[in-house]
């Protein structure tokens, strides 16, 4: 029975019985009254008519006190109760007596303003649950026990477009059967969430590829009566996915098959993390036998920490020394690289062998020694004929004394042995000299004072120039440091400058008489910022502009044919280049040629 007709009857049964009640207790007195009247004194009719008129004149006020103090407000209270019943909010309530009825009120008022306020904070939950049903960026059903779509939200149907009555698998994939394995069916059966991963076609028709998971929805009794499908589109992931698989398909081909060996270093330990197939040819392992070793047993066991410093801190190592399979040298250029991943960070190095064009050098370098050599023979001749002259004189002298029979003071016999035994030890520096220089040179680089090595090669030549009226000014700086080289190239460098610049002064000035100020090499050696600078500049014809840019090129000279081969220069910009320097060439104002060489000076430690 509805709220507003069980307290209306409740209310109305009291009422009943009050005024009941108060009636038969009127009567009853009034009753009394003319019995004991009638006792007393004759009935008559006007009497009696007079005691009904006095009776409904008392009850009369009670009925309309009953009425308005009693009657209204419990109908007021049911109406109240009607709107309660009814879902409707009680907005105004005159009932403030203090009492039952009072109180009531004040309870049914506070029923309707708790009732409203429930119903707008679910009215509130309702619409943010359908906002979010809706605007959620997943795809989301409600499929009954017939796989029919009972609800599904926008971004569904902006997906697929479904039609009224459709089942999911109709409007999923467009099949006129339900799939084999169906993840709603089993949340029928078992009451459980399942997950899946699944594939159909958009409203466009275009493969789409989805990521769902079921939940049951069930009933006040605990049956499961519907079941939500949540999913969410995962085509462009997977399409990325797919084109992250390729790539990385096509990397590793591409890193398979570069020509040069490549290999992915841990950057803590210089672990061999993996390495191309390039590395058989060149160092003869296999690619597994290398995973997982040092990468600084490739070189030798002396070198180790200097090569470990060098990949640490750059990018390209040159002429670097490393070891094959065999224990053999070869040597190679390095590029390092350090890759950053979202978890982890690899160091990837590049080598270039090398060896080959090293043993090419080798022989190009050793061949334009010999060539040297050649040219350096009329200087040889006279660097020998001094002490050779300084040895004949002093034997003759003495030769001739014996021959004579007379006596030799033992202070002039002791001073020409010495001046023999000085020249000899001269002219065997300088047959060791040469001897060193048409050795073959390894490419190991050592600690070299660049004034040394100068005065070296001046050496072969100084009797040389002497002879052809060529004056020799120097400018050393005194305590240079030293810098890191191979003295026999080094010297190969000053012998080819020398040698050219000899060739341009008698280019220019022949047999003609000139002022020696006119002839003149000048050498000179100083310290610049962090490197060492060495100059060679000449009085000779001096080299045009228009061929500047090229005098370094292989086979490239201005000399007239048969006077040189053109790799002089070029051998020498090699060797620098080797050694980290720099070699360049500039006109003098007052005529002749400037060689200008920088070195770097090593840091200490």
């Amino acid at each position: 029975m509805p709220l507003s007709n069980q307290l209306r009857t409740n209310l109305t049964a009291r009422l009943g019985v009050m005024l009941g009640a108060l009636f038969l207790v009127s009567l009853g007195a009034w009753t009394g009254l003319l019995l004991f009247v009638g006792c007393a004194v004759p009935l008559h009719p006007a009497v009696l008519l007079s005691a009904a008129g006095i009776a409904a004149v008392t009850l009369l006020p009670m009925v309309l006190l009953i009425k308005y103090f009693v009657t209204q407000p419990i109908r007021r209270l049911v109406h109240a109760a009607r709107l309660l019943a009814q879902g409707e909010p009680i907005k105004k309530l005159a009932a403030d007596a203090p009492d039952d009825i009072g109180r009531l009120g004040t309870a049914l008022l506070q029923i309707s303003q708790v009732l409203d306020n429930r119903k707008t904070a679910i009215h509130q939950e309702h619409s943010e649950f359908l906002n979010l049903f809706e605007s959620v960026p997943c795809l989301i059903t409600v499929q009954d026990r017939n796989l029919r779509l009972i609800r599904y939200n926008r971004e569904f149907a902006n997906k697929f477009a479904p039609r009224d009555g459709d089942y999911c698998y109709s409007a999923y994939k467009g099949r006129k059967e339900k799939c084999d394995h169906c993840p709603v069916e089993k949340t029928f059966q078992d009451g459980r969430s399942h997950s899946f991963e699944e594939s159909g076609y958009n409203r466009d028709g275009q493969p789409i590829r989805w990521f769902a998971r079921t939940a049951p929805i069930r009933d006040k009794h605990g049956n499961v009566v519907a079941a939500m499908e949540m999913s969410l589109d995962v085509t462009l992931s997977r399409q990325l996915e797919e084109k992250l698989k390729a790539s990385e398909l096509r990397y590793q081909a591409i890193f398979s098959n570069i020509p040069n060996p490549v290999f992915v270093l841990d950057p803590k330990n210089m672990r061999i993390l993996d390495c191309n197939d390039s590395v058989k040819p060149v160092y003869g392992f296999r690619r597994k036998d290398l995973r997982d070793r040092s990468f600084l047993k490739l070189f030798e066991a002396r070198d180790r920490d200097q090569y470990e410093a060098k990949i640490r801190n750059s990018v390209f190592i040159h002429r670097a020394r490393q070891l094959n399979h065999e224990g053999r040298p070869l040597f190679v250029d390095i590029r390092t690289s350090l890759t950053h991943y979202p978890e982890w960070e690899v160091l990837l190095v590049t080598t270039s062998d090398i060896t080959q064009q090293i043993e090419t050098e080798q022989q190009l370098i050793q061949a334009s020694k010999m060539t040297t050599l050649g040219e350096m023979a009329t200087g040889v001749a006279h660097e020998l004929n001094q002490p050779l002259s300084v040895m004949k004189t002093a034997s003759s002298f003495m030769l001739k004394k014996f021959a004579a029979d007379q006596i030799v003071r033992p202070e002039i016999f002791g001073e020409m042995l010495q001046k023999i035994d000085a020249n000899v030890d001269r002219a065997a520096n300088i047959i060791q000299h040469m001897r060193q220089f048409a050795r073959k040179s390894e490419v190991d680089l050592e600690p070299v004072d660049i004034n040394h090595t100068l005065q070296m090669a001046l050496e072969i030549f100084s009797e040389q120039l002497k002879v052809r009226g060529i004056q020799v000014q120097k400018q050393i700086e005194k305590g240079l440091p030293r810098i890191l080289g191979n003295p026999s190239r080094l010297e190969q460098v000053f012998i080819n400058l020398l040698l050219n610049a000899r060739d341009a002064i008698e280019e220019k000035w022949g047999d003609k008489p000139a002022d020696p100020a006119e002839r003149t090499i000048a050498l000179s050696t100083y310290k610049a910022g962090d490197g060492i600078v060495a100059m060679v500049c000449d009085t000779g014809t001096g080299i045009p502009p228009s061929v500047m840019d090229k005098i370094f090129e292989p086979f490239f000279t201005t000399k007239t044919v048969g006077k040189g081969t053109g790799l002089g220069l070029s051998i020498s910009y090699g060797i620098m280049q080797q050694h980290g320097g720099t070699i360049q060439a500039a006109a003098r104002d007052t005529g002749g040629t400037c060689f200008t060489l920088k070195f770097p000076v090593p840091k200490e430690g």
